[in-house]
């Protein structure tokens, strides 16, 4: 008996199946689709310069269209409908395999693929829209980065709210990551609520024994933050924490900022340590003593505070860092409206109050267990496995 099968869609970002993901839009991605796939065929659809052999299997059937490149961006990547060399992909994939789902990330395929599977070839596919966030909203921030070309940025301000209308109307289902974006979807696109499934962030990685911690001193204190470095969030996080938090720390010789993420520049100096790239993130957030995360813009919630809720660390972070999350102040998370005076005070607290740091390390980690390890979908409960 032929097993059922799986296309994934993913535009911008690598699925992976074995390997770590190194960020937010690829873990989403990569978590649902290692969730889904079990007995499954899985076809994926990605682009050419993201094929890795190394995750081939024998269920496993990888189709690649081109696109243009322009400073970070995929042409015919974001804008999927217009590009033909996708649409070549998506009819050999279909014309090859009878998939019963089609998981496709982000809204920008989302019309255009409806479109070739309901009228062209007739399948009764159940398309469900991965949505990361409410990508209209988040087009706010897009706009004031300046690394892409301006033409691009306006392109994406005019099109996008048209686009995820069509995108959340079309697909069988939209998964929102979090209550708030199912009701900005319902309240903006007049979308039926039925069609909006919350899916948080799930949980897939185990972890290691929390005495990991230990292999760095026990004397030292590490408050660490994580992120893409070309996304203006995080890049405004880490310019903050660099040259406004770093300086109020001084006096604590034991204590220092640990920043991470694809493209972060290299820093080592006596209050801040800035690695770059890590390829193992939850080895090095193990040995870690405290979340800082000095947001100020962003859209949906945060995937990296997942990473911190899933090592049990103590967060201090502003109210737009907890966004989404069901973190309690003083119980899960310390929030505070801004990175001001009461954010600083807050590090220092937690740095001289070790007691608290595991209170509250011990707290975000059962509210992740119980909040962040399964979806219903379709009738059918989708588990993570934290431990």
């Amino acid at each position: 008996m032929d097993r059922e099968k799986l296309l994934i869609i993913s535009p911008h970002t690598k699925v992976k199946l074995k390997d770590m993901p190194t960020e937010g839009v690829e873990s989403r991605i990569s978590t649902l689709a290692r969730l889904l796939t079990k007995d499954k065929e899985i076809i994926i659809i990605e682009p050419s310069d993201l094929k890795n052999s190394k995750e081939h299997g024998v269920r496993y059937h990888f189709y690649a269209f081109d696109f243009v490149k322009i400073k970070n961006m995929r042409l015919g990547s974001y804008f999927l409908f217009l590009n033909p060399f996708y649409y070549y992909a998506l009819f050999r994939a279909l014309k090859k395999h009878s998939p019963s789902m089609i998981l496709i990330s982000q809204p920008w395929g989302v019309f255009s693929t409806y479109l070739v599977v309901r009228k062209i070839f007739g399948s009764t596919s159940f398309i469900v829209h991965d949505s990361h966030n409410v990508e209209s909203e988040y087009a706010k921030i897009i706009v004031k980065d300046k690394n892409i070309p301006w033409i691009i940025r306006l392109f994406y301000l005019v099109t996008i709210n048209f686009i995820e209308k069509l995108s959340v109307y079309y697909a069988d289902y939209t998964l929102a990551i979090s209550y708030d974006n199912k009701k900005t979807f319902i309240n903006k696109y007049k979308v039926i609520p039925e069609k909006i499934i919350v899916a948080p962030p799930l949980i897939t990685v185990n972890r290691l024994s929390k005495n990991e911690r230990a292999n760095k001193g026990n004397n030292q204190i590490w408050a660490v933050f994580h992120g893409i470095y070309r996304t203006v969030q995080n890049k405004e996080a880490i310019v903050i924490i660099k040259n406004k938090l770093a300086k109020e720390f001084k006096k604590y010789k034991n204590f220092r900022f640990i920043i991470f993420g694809k493209g972060v520049p290299k820093i080592n100096d006596d209050i801040v340590l800035s690695l770059g790239f890590v390829e193992n993130i939850y080895e090095l957030l193990e040995k870690c003593d405290i979340a800082v995360i000095p947001l100020k813009s962003g859209e949906g919630v945060k995937l990296k505070m997942l990473d911190y809720m899933t090592v049990g660390l103590p967060i201090v972070t502003t109210k737009k860092g907890a966004e989404g999350l069901e973190l309690v102040n003083g119980k899960h998370a310390i929030i505070v409206d801004d990175v001001n005076e009461n954010f600083v005070r807050a590090i220092k607290y937690l740095i001289e109050n070790p007691k608290i740091r595991r209170k509250l390390g011990h707290n975000t980690k059962e509210l992740a267990k119980k909040k962040h390890t399964r979806i219903e979908l379709n009738g059918q409960y989708i588990r993570g496995n934290l431990t």
